[in-house]
């Protein structure tokens, strides 16, 4: 059984030397208070000296037991001499001040406390123990009239309440020495459970300060109202900026093109609290340098336990490569698709080439009458017709006009195409429009158009078998991407497969009968010239959607 421990902490020991010291100064205030007003003969005269030095000598233990004593001994070896002597100690007090009378008899519950404080539970029962027997000793001296000034007990007090008095003072030492040691074990729990906690939060703490120390995107958290609070080492070198002159200035501040062009979407005016940005792309002039960044900012909110925010996470990403590469890319792509058209293009001339070719042979070596020879020029006339349209197509395709971008009003459009359409399809065809009010798109009115009508040329074509088609168009603000209206057309009629989707904005691809193949191919070329986009999804059967993505209108 390990009655002692084989380590001291230091904190302890500093506890238990701010505890003796409070004890002791306690007692020498009530050692005074009972010499001022002479309430025990024992402390006049003779005595007065030996209780000052006893008193003083308190003050020398719990110097030498944090000071000395770990200097000297092991913690068993110094833990017992301590108890020893402050069992000494409380018997030098408790005899010098009146012995059984004494005012101070509770010093050995004091010495029992310490032991506490110094072993637990086990330390504590053998400082009861050790207690008692001193006690006992004390009275019987006492009784027997052994200690020098006082008078014998036994003159007024029988063998019966002297028993008694070292019966009572004998629980008193057992009872704290439980409770206090019961307290000391659950303290000791509570510490290391304390300390274990602490070591973890120390250790996530340290992983998270890791993680975004060392993670490539830039982090910014701010306050509520958009103040700085702290940046990542990606963000200060993406802004190139010094914490110190980040920290308590608003964000905006670092990013005014923002702000000014309007690019981050709000709800309620500038009002930080509601903005909301998931990959939302900008151009940035960097402040400290210049430099033309392409930044993409998503925007989160930061909430507390229960649930309230209490600021916002700026997550920045520098996409200028990436944006740079992704037009590289959509350059190589095009003049891959150019090639492929091109391909595409010799094989489709071959066919009005041999019309052609056949035709101007017969009027010239056979003697045909004039009809036959009109009859044949018609068809020249018509081949060459159709090799103009595809040579038109494919320099549409192959080197597509920027055109002249201005603002144009989509709804305003869109309702001069169903117009057209509605009247030339009469009422085999469902039109349905649901446009929300936008506002207007920048791009070139003429090539806007020819997209708008080639989508809806195919939906209204697409119609299944006994089925009335219906076409539904769709307008309003794209809900993920910043500064985008989207434009959807669908319709019910075939639909189309999932092995022809792959390839339905290639040149010259087609499963319709009549057609070249290059409608779609050519809206793909204009979109993309004009910074918009386009793509499809299709059940078929069921509906099939395409869906333009068109850039927001902004006057600089």
């Amino acid at each position: 059984m390990q009655w002692f421990p084989k380590t001291m902490e230091k904190s302890r020991l500093k506890w238990v030397f701010v505890f003796r010291l409070i004890i002791h100064t306690f007692l020498c205030l009530i050692v005074l208070l009972i010499y001022l007003n002479g309430r025990a003969p024992a402390v006049l005269g003779y005595w007065t000296k030996a209780i000052v030095v006893v008193m003083f000598s308190g003050y020398v233990l719990a110097v030498c037991h944090y000071f000395l004593w770990p200097r000297l001994f092991g913690p068993p070896t110094q833990i017992l001499l301590q108890m020893v002597l402050d069992i000494l100690w409380a018997s030098a007090i408790i005899t010098q001040t009146g012995g059984c009378e004494s005012p101070l008899n509770f010093a050995f519950i004091v010495v029992v406390i310490n032991s506490v404080f110094l072993g637990g539970l086990r330390l504590a029962f053998v400082a009861a123990t050790l207690s008692t027997v001193a006690w006992a000793t004390i009275l019987d001296l006492h009784y027997y009239g052994y200690l020098p000034g006082l008078p014998a007990l036994g003159e007024f007090m029988g063998a019966t309440e002297l028993a008694l008095n070292i019966l009572v003072n004998t629980g008193a030492s057992y009872l704290v020495a439980v409770l206090g040691g019961r307290l000391s074990v659950q303290l000791d729990i509570s510490s290391q459970a304390l300390h274990s906690s602490q070591t973890s939060l120390d250790r996530l703490s340290e992983l998270n300060e890791n993680i975004v120390r060392s993670i490539d995107s830039g982090l910014i958290t701010t306050d509520n109202d958009g103040r700085i609070l702290s940046v990542n080492q990606a963000a200060r070198e993406l802004l190139k900026v010094d914490p110190i002159d980040v920290v308590s200035r608003h964000w905006l501040s670092f990013f005014p093109e923002l702000e000014t062009n309007g690019a981050l979407p709000d709800s309620e005016g500038l009002n930080f609290n509601h903005y909301r940005a998931k990959g939302l792309r900008f151009r940035h002039n960097r402040l400290a340098d210049g430099a033309e960044l392409m930044i993409e900012l998503s925007i989160l909110t930061l909430t507390d336990f229960h649930n309230e925010s209490w600021g916002r996470l700026l997550v920045l990403k520098d996409q200028t490569t990436m944006v740079q590469l992704e037009a590289e890319n959509k350059r190589n792509e095009h003049m891959a698709a150019v090639g492929g058209m091109a391909a595409g293009l010799a094989h489709e001339i071959r066919t009005p080439l041999a019309s052609m070719i056949g035709s101007w042979d017969m009027i010239l070596n056979h003697g045909l009458d004039s009809d036959d020879q009109n009859r044949l020029m018609t068809i020249i006339g018509r081949e060459m017709q159709r090799l103009r349209e595809l040579v038109d197509d494919f320099l549409s395709f192959a080197r597509p006009s920027a055109g002249n971008p201005q603002p144009v009003d989509l709804n305003l459009l869109i309702g001069d195409q169903v117009h057209v359409f509605s009247s030339w399809k009469g009422m085999e065809t469902k039109i349905v429009t649901e446009c929300d009010e936008i506002p207007p798109v920048f791009f070139d009115y003429g090539q806007l158009s020819q997209v708008v009508f080639n989508l809806f040329q195919n939906a209204l074509e697409a119609r299944a078998p006994g089925r009335i088609t219906e076409v539904t168009i769709r307008t309003g603000l794209d809900p993920v991407k910043a500064n985008t209206v989207y434009l959807t057309i669908s319709d019910n009629g075939q639909g189309i497969s999932e092995e022809n989707i792959k390839r339905i904005f290639e040149p010259f691809f087609t499963t319709k009968t009549k057609g070249t193949g290059l409608g779609l191919a050519m809206v793909w070329g204009i979109l993309g010239n004009g910074n918009a986009a386009i793509s499809v999804a299709s059940t078929p059967g069921i509906l099939t959607t395409f869906t333009v993505q068109l850039p927001i209108y902004r006057p600089s």
